[in-house]
């Protein structure tokens, strides 16, 4: 039993290894224009406290500058790299932190991270 739980974790990190290391080849002549997946990953602190009825509202203004940036993201791969930018998946996640006692001097506000996901179409390069 434990040997078949080994093997089943063995397959499953073999296959998370495969797709890292395909999207990693650097595209020659014949890959330009070809699609490749483009993965970024935020992180930010915004600051600032709030009542509980406010939280709603703060928890929007954070997920909408994850929004924003992946917006963004797209943009700045267009202008480098990419000839057309499609956005697959966005993830946000808004973690309130209520401060700490002042010798942690630790403010109070909201710790947003995210990952963004886009396919491009490459570029052709000069």
């Amino acid at each position: 039993m434990l040997l078949s739980k080994d093997v089943a974790v063995a397959a499953a990190a073999a296959v998370l290894m495969v797709g890292p290391a395909a999207a990693q080849t650097a595209p020659g002549a014949e890959g330009q224009g070809a699609q490749v997946r483009i993965q970024t990953s935020i992180s930010f602190f915004v600051p600032g406290g709030g009542t509980e009825d406010e939280l709603p509202q703060k928890i929007d203004q954070a997920r909408k500058l994850v929004y924003q940036l992946a917006t963004r993201d797209c943009e700045l791969l267009r202008s480098t790299i990419a000839k057309d930018c499609r956005l697959e998946s966005v993830n946000s996640n808004v973690r309130q932190n209520d401060g700490r006692p002042p010798q942690m001097q630790q403010p109070s506000g909201y710790h947003v991270s995210g990952s963004i996901q886009s396919v491009i179409s490459l570029k052709t390069q000069p």
